[in-house]
């Protein structure tokens, strides 16, 4: 061998023996893959039991730091007193007067002093309801500038529907026994808190606001999660953050079965990030208890959110993948680095719920399966899946005998007969005992307070009537902010088509103190609003309405009746007089 082949002979193997190596190495720097390890638990009575006692426990007042205490126990929130040399800066405020006055009582006892400011963490009633009791003359209300939109929603165009499904959720006939508190705070009392006490802010911000009041130092930060509207408060002298309801110790209700709008998870998750560079030694959420030392919180908050956006990457890796959305949702859990924390136990939200959201709010109903598009009507569909099983009488056979077996069966095969048309819901006869049978059975086996309230208080209503549901008052300060255009958009939902099927007519409001005029009219059962000027092809008004947007809100919530406006000189009709009086009874009125 030549000594110029023996030289390329080495040099191909010594550069074979670096790419080997390089393999090799490369090899090495390869992340294995490994199985991936979800837990999927469904909360039990004996966790909520235990929460109830641990994360809200009795009525009482802490000391958090030098200016700051807590009252924890009282309601479904709780409400958190900032004590300065000048007065007292109360965050959130109860769900309704006759609890915020319990609260007030507790914590200026400790406290005492004027409220120089209410802060609103967010919009929902429970934050909201107890102003009235805490507000003197000359108190700020602060919050961010999006809350009086959000709070007005609420007494907007679902307003039935999500009272209906807040009462299932919040259990509102079941007896404490059987549901001991709502999981993140105190059972709610619906009877007190019809007559709410909200007031809207005085005083609105965006990003970012800084207050003092007595020589402290507070920082208001907008920061959107379970609401578009939240804010977290920050105290950097004392490093004491109060979150909102963007933590508390429980799975966070990424959806609420009672309905609401599609809840901001990325930006819940920016939130929680922003607080956690803050690194606060005391973290004092409007629910359950509070939190203290610096890595215990950090800790937590990391949890918190990795568990959030676990739920929210599976969602979209899954949707990509093409998964159907009921096996996608089944397919998503907790990896044990945070199912173990007990502050993400599913008894407020739940994993499966919050995925589902996530996904409709994302990508709509449809997912992608083309059996979804044009499917059997569901009698239709149930009525040939009843006889194929043998008929309803077979049906009922399966379905006494698995009441105590597998009440999650019964309750499928109840409502296929139920949707097949093929018995009665009457409450209080055969399906609607044995179906509340088999809800009371699944009950007693879910801890989530939501859910478990939520069947609950459907078996009730089986066994007894559905109760008539509450209607809440506003006050005349939080009407007269709703938005005149808000108010006559809520009247279109209220239109009642039995009363307007083949009707075309309109009729002119002018309203003298908000200086508007809007053209309401009827065509064929739908109410078309508009501002100003008449839109094309609509029809001369039957009436010209003069009132005031004060008196006319009154009428549109049934707090004053037309023929009341009339008489005392509060709203004046020229025209067709009758015409009008008809045209108002094709509406249902009331909030």
């Amino acid at each position: 061998m030549s000594r110029r082949t023996r030289w390329i002979t080495m040099v191909v193997a010594v550069l074979c023996a670096v790419a080997g190596a390089s393999l090799v190495a490369v090899r090495r720097l390869r992340p294995r893959r490994a199985a991936v390890v979800q837990s999927r638990a469904v909360a039990t009575p004996e966790q909520l039991r235990a929460q109830c006692r641990d994360a809200v426990g009795p009525p009482r007042v802490e000391r958090i730091s030098e200016h700051v205490w807590l009252a924890i126990g009282y309601d479904l929130a709780n409400t958190i007193l900032i004590q300065t040399s000048a007065g007292n800066v109360v965050v959130d405020v109860s769900m309704s007067p006759v609890r915020a006055q319990a609260v007030k009582a507790a914590l200026t006892a400790v406290a005492p002093g004027r409220t120089l400011a209410v802060i609103y963490t967010h919009s929902h009633i429970d934050h909201t309801g107890g102003a009235s009791a805490w507000v003197e003359p000359g108190t700020e209300i602060w919050a961010t500038e999006a809350l009086s939109e959000h709070f007005i929603k609420q007494y907007g165009e679902f307003r039935t529907a999500e009272t209906r499904r807040g009462a299932g959720q919040y259990g509102a006939h079941i007896e404490e026994e059987s549901l001991p508190c709502c999981t993140i705070g105190r059972r709610l009392d619906f009877e007190s808190a019809v007559v709410t006490g909200a007031l809207l802010p005085t005083r609105t911000f965006s990003g970012h606001a800084e207050l003092t009041f007595g020589g402290v130092r507070i920082e208001l930060v907008e920061a959107h999660g379970e609401t578009h509207d939240q804010l977290f408060v920050w105290l950097p002298a004392e490093r004491v953050l109060m979150p909102g309801d963007n933590y508390y110790h429980a799975f966070p209700n990424l959806y609420t079965i009672r309905g609401t709008s599609p809840r901001p998870v990325d930006a819940w998750i920016d939130s929680l990030d922003l607080m956690r560079r803050r690194a606060p030694e005391h973290l004092v959420p409007s629910h359950t208890v509070a939190l203290h030392g610096r890595e215990n919180i950090l800790g937590a908050l990391t949890r918190y959110r990795d568990a959030i956006q676990w739920v929210r990457d599976r969602v979209v890796a899954g949707a990509n993948a093409g998964m159907r959305l009921e096996p996608l949702v089944e397919s998503i859990g907790l990896p044990p680095a945070v199912a173990s924390d007990p502050a993400l136990a599913p008894l407020y939200g739940q994993v499966d719920w919050s995925a589902r959201a996530i996904y409709t709010n994302h990508l709509g109903w449809f997912d992608g399966s083309p059996e979804a598009l044009y499917p059997l009507a569901e009698r239709d569909r149930a009525t040939r899946t009843v006889a194929m099983m043998g008929g309803a009488e077979r049906l009922w056979s399966v379905i006494d005998a698995s009441l105590r077996t597998d009440p999650r069966w019964a309750l499928h095969l109840l409502t296929l007969l139920r949707d097949a048309g093929l018995t009665a819901e009457t409450p209080g006869q055969r399906w609607a005992l044995a179906s509340a049978a088999a809800l009371e059975s699944v009950a007693a086996t879910v801890g989530n307070s939501n859910g478990r309230g939520y069947l609950l208080e459907s078996a009730y209503g089986r066994r007894h009537g559905v109760p008539p549901l509450p209607t809440p008052r506003a006050s005349a300060a939080v009407l007269d902010r709703v938005p005149m255009a808000t108010v006559f958009h809520v009247m279109a939902s209220r239109l009642l088509p039995e009363l307007s099927s083949g009707v075309h007519e309109s009729v002119r409001f002018d309203l003298t103190d908000s200086h508007e005029t809007f053209f309401l009219t009827i065509r064929n059962g739908v109410l078309e609003v508009a501002k100003g000027d008449a839109l094309p092809n609509t029809p001369p008004p039957l009436a010209v309405v003069t009132t005031t947007a004060s008196a006319w809100r009154r009428v549109a919530t049934d707090t004053l009746t037309p023929a009341a406006a009339v008489a005392s000189g509060e709203l004046r009709i020229a025209g067709d007089t009758a015409g009008f009086y008809t045209f108002s009874q094709r509406f249902r009125r009331g909030l």
